[in-house]
């Protein structure tokens, strides 16, 4: 079944060479935010008090429309955007970065994995992470969480199919003196469209410079 009591996000850097797995499932919180940008909203009342008047001087069935005051004409172009928010918690048992040190030595600990390590270095791989990634639509930073799976982490896929891409708005993490063992962390993640094949294919960079081409021609 997919994910129901936890979050793994994956987050690549060194240009997808290094992907660092975070599973985070103590404590945790999920929080989604949608907030759509219409092509047409409160403005669209101009053209709906034009319709208004329009319709006073016309003996036409346009008179039955919807006429009443202080609402607008809407137009969704698919504009906005849909963010997860998480709150967790992280201990020396959880999958903590790339998985290229020892799990059983806490004294074996790199920039890239403290699985099994002291807390303060786990704050210290997660930030690392952040700070040396690009999550944008490239594709390195994915979230696994309830039906947003592969499989990878899960005895089945969930009904999307994948791990939703994401990029990150803003993380923090706090090493608390009163809770020696663990650290706790907030990550808010924004789903972003993946660059199609043909834009990546070969580099990042060609990908990136064809669509700046693109959008200069439009």
């Amino acid at each position: 079944m997919p994910l129901r009591d936890k979050a793994i996000l994956e987050i690549g850097i060194n240009g997808g060479d290094t992907t660092g797995e975070f599973h985070l499932q103590e404590d945790l919180t999920d929080t989604g935010d949608v907030a759509k940008q219409y092509l047409m909203s409160n403005r669209g009342q101009m053209i709906r008090e034009a319709f208004d008047i329009g319709t006073d001087l016309l003996e036409d069935e346009v008179q039955n429309a919807d006429l009443e005051n202080r609402k607008g004409y809407h137009v969704d172009g698919g504009s906005g955007h849909y963010r997860e928010s998480l709150s967790f918690a992280a201990s020396k048992g959880d999958r903590w970065g790339d998985g290229s040190t020892d799990s059983n030595d806490p004294d074996d600990v790199s920039k890239t994995d403290a699985t099994g390590c002291d807390p303060i270095a786990m704050k210290q791989v997660f930030e690392w992470f952040v700070t040396q990634s690009k999550s944008d639509s490239s594709g390195g930073t994915r979230l696994h969480i309830g039906e947003w799976t592969d499989g990878s982490f899960s005895s089945s896929a969930g009904a999307f199919g994948h791990a939703m891409p994401v990029a990150i708005n803003e993380s923090s993490v706090t090493k608390d003196p009163d809770k020696p063992s663990t650290i706790e962390g907030t990550v808010e993640l924004t789903w972003t469209s993946v660059f199609p094949d043909v834009d990546i294919e070969g580099s990042f960079e060609d990908g990136l410079n064809e669509i700046a081409e693109y959008v200069q021609d439009f």
